[in-house]
């Protein structure tokens, strides 16, 4: 019993190394594609919208450029600001457990990754792109799809609020598969290099420095099989 409890614990192990990363990574803020002076037009409400432009930090060293999705309105950020990560695969997130220190819910992770999801069919379209966005706020800020001053121009309309329904009706009974590769970077509290508390990001595909290293996953199966070969022999021998 105890060879077989072992390779259980064992086991589970090596499935949770494949379903989550555990470690802290450096997001910095560089722009966005809708930042107005790039583009000498505004068309699409008071905010930036999808795509901001970071550099992702992996623990070796290396820089990627990554296109991420702003999922928190409340949160304000810096251009030139860098924060720690924690990135999180979302096919793993259980719609009843608490993210980001218990400021966000499972649940709400999965809907904003659902209306992520909206951007493939966007593209080139500014105004969908701002749409699909400001139904991303408002599933993790609801208060804001009600302020009038965050509709002032009439941002989160008929479309959006669409949108956001379509997610919160359907995000929970899509299969794990559905999310892909989509990843959230969970800020590290008290990281920020300056401004106030650091917004969640989330992007598809998952940069490479985030990407569990085959040579890794070798070595752990290997140390698996190798810990429960040598267990084997030592129970025959008792």
């Amino acid at each position: 019993m105890r060879l077989k409890t072992a390779v259980i614990v064992m086991s589970l192990t090596l499935v949770c190394s494949f379903s989550r990363v555990s470690f802290a990574d450096t997001l910095t803020y560089q722009s966005s594609e809708s930042d107005p002076a790039q583009d000498g037009d505004y068309p699409w409400g008071p905010a930036y919208v999808f795509p901001y432009y970071f550099t992702y930090t992996g623990q070796g060293g290396t820089d990627t450029l990554v296109a991420l999705a702003c999922m928190n309105f409340e949160r304000v950020i810096d251009w030139g600001e860098s924060w720690d990560v924690t990135p999180l695969l979302v096919s793993s997130v259980s719609p009843t457990e608490t993210i980001d220190n218990g400021a966000f819910t499972g649940t709400q992770v999965l809907e904003d990754a659902y209306l992520f999801n909206e951007y493939a069919a966007a593209t080139g379209d500014d105004l969908l792109s701002s749409e699909i966005q400001y139904a991303i706020w408002s599933i993790m800020d609801p208060a804001i799809s009600s302020d009038p001053s965050f509709n002032a121009t009439g941002e989160f309309d008929s479309v959006s609020q669409t949108l956001a329904q379509d997610a919160i009706n359907n995000a929970s009974t899509e299969p794990s598969s559905y999310f892909g590769n989509d990843v959230a970077f969970v800020p590290v509290i008290g990281t920020q290099s300056s401004g106030g508390e650091p917004q969640i990001f989330m992007t598809n595909p998952i940069p490479p420095a985030v990407a569990p290293e085959p040579t890794s996953l070798v070595l752990l199966g290997t140390g698996l099989f190798g810990a429960v070969a040598f267990m084997r022999r030592k129970h025959g021998k008792a």
